[in-house]
């Protein structure tokens, strides 16, 4: 039996967004966290910890590696999961996060099948509204 410690936390307990081929999910970013994630091969899932676990190798686990752990609002299911990225997709997800804090507008992601790999996209779909500046005076006036 594996022993871990409290500083670990399963992947399994939370939800995991996955669009299928060409599909496009809209979510909302609640949270992100850097974390050391590693694959337990007795308990058959991935187990992220927020320090790097110390020999990896007396407790079994396998591909220890830094990740960052997306904590998203999934409205199409109606629920909150997560979404682990690597280094390269967190750095192409803050460009879409800075474009979105200053035009708005709705993030939306998907996953990209490239070879044996998939990975993780995120667009910005602009809003169709205009935003106007409110301007002070009597309501009256405006009518």
């Amino acid at each position: 039996m594996v022993r871990l410690d409290e500083e670990a936390f399963s992947q399994d307990r939370y939800y995991h967004p996955r669009p299928g081929p060409g599909e496009k999910v809209p979510v909302q970013i609640l949270n992100f966290t850097r974390v050391f994630a590693a694959w337990s091969p007795e308990l058959k899932a991935t187990l992220f910890f927020e320090k790097a676990p110390d020999e990896s190798e007396a407790y079994g686990l396998k591909r220890v590696r830094e990740a960052v752990i997306l904590y998203v609002y999934d409205w199409l299911a109606g629920r909150e999961g997560i979404i682990e990225l690597t280094n390269a997709e967190f750095a192409q997800f803050m460009e879409v996060y800075e474009a979105f804090l200053r035009k708005l507008g709705e993030i939306q992601y998907s996953r990209e099948k490239k070879g044996r790999k998939t990975d993780n996209v995120f667009e910005l779909k602009e809003s169709p509204f205009i935003i106007r500046e409110v301007k002070k005076g009597p309501f009256s006036d405006k009518l």
